[in-house]
């Protein structure tokens, strides 16, 4: 590449590439293609000969932006798509409302206080609203679709798609365990901690059916509560359940997160055709609580356990 690639011959006004034969005026330095200065026998470039000024090359001329808006750049993995799509290429999410604001992504520079001199230079503050991204998935509509006791979840959800960290403590999932899947409506997650949470209190209720705790009448099944491997096993059954309680508690705000936004971006893809309204009762409704799901997990845990009980009765 030379120092003249890109400017234009003034003769016939095209740009100079490389490998074009060029010569330049001895006088002012005017480059032109060789056969354009051929066919004029002299400079033309009549201006610098009379101030007696060398040539310079022309300013680079402005490329019109035409990139960003013949694009539309995803605002969940940032690839970019041609514009007739409605949907990444590469994560699948919806390409809607690309030119709405971000203000979970739009950070600002706070001053420090005078008084925190412990503070590192400044802090990064970060502006939220009901339309903030939140990973692909608006502010407003993970708080419709958390419905009850929104302020306990979505500050977990912020710090879980702005860090990518997947933990975080609910006590009442740890306390709780069966029961707030069901009533969080995390179905597939809560009848799978049901029935595993149903088969570890097997041995338990073995041994408060032979001593009579559940009712007046010891039921003895065969089996000797007191011998050195069932209450080896009894307390695997317990510590098992611990472990199965802290896994909940660390990870229960992340799977419902997950859940909530993966149900969020299903509706809104499906509903482009709908109103605002229309879909933010859908949200409504497939999110929030649910009783009738806890007294199901009653009912599939009473009969699990019951069951194996009854089962293990049988084989002994």
């Amino acid at each position: 590449m030379t120092k003249y690639t890109g400017t234009k011959c003034i003769c016939c006004g095209e740009r100079f590439a490389d490998g074009d034969d060029i010569v330049v005026c001895p006088d002012c330095g005017t480059p032109y293609h060789r056969k354009c200065y051929l066919a004029e026998g002299k400079c033309i470039n009549s201006a610098l000969h009379e101030k007696n000024v060398g040539w310079m090359p022309d300013a680079p001329e402005e490329v019109p932006a035409v990139s960003a808006s013949a694009v539309k750049r995803c605002i969940r993995c940032g690839a970019e798509n041609p514009p007739e799509l409605r949907y990444c290429e590469q994560c699948g999410t919806p390409l809607i409302n690309m030119e709405a604001p971000r203000p979970f992504n739009e950070e600002r520079e706070s001053p420090r206080h005078d008084s925190d001199m412990s503070a590192e230079n400044g802090f990064t503050a970060v502006t939220l609203n009901q339309d903030s991204d939140i990973d692909g998935v608006t502010l407003g509509d993970l708080a419709r679709y958390v419905g009850t006791n929104p302020i306990g979840f979505l500050p977990s959800f912020i710090r879980f798609a702005k860090t990518g960290r997947k933990i975080s403590m609910n006590f009442f999932a740890f306390l709780f365990t069966p029961v707030y899947f069901m009533f969080r409506k995390i179905k597939g997650w809560g009848i799978a901690v049901v029935i595993i949470m149903a088969l570890l209190s097997v041995p338990d209720m073995i041994v408060m059916l032979a001593s009579g705790e559940y009712s007046d009448v010891k039921i003895d099944i065969g089996i000797d509560i007191k011998s050195r491997s069932f209450v080896l096993l009894t307390q695997i059954m317990l510590y098992l359940t611990m472990v199965l309680r802290l896994l909940a508690g660390f990870f229960a705000n992340y799977i419902y997160y997950k859940q909530a936004r993966r149900d969020i971006t299903k509706i809104r893809a499906q509903g482009e055709d709908k109103r605002d309204d229309d879909l933010n009762r859908e949200i409504i409704l497939t999110g929030g609580t649910s009783i009738g799901n806890v007294v199901l997990g009653f009912l599939i845990y009473t009969m699990v356990s019951v069951g194996a009980v009854v089962l293990i009765g049988k084989l002994v």
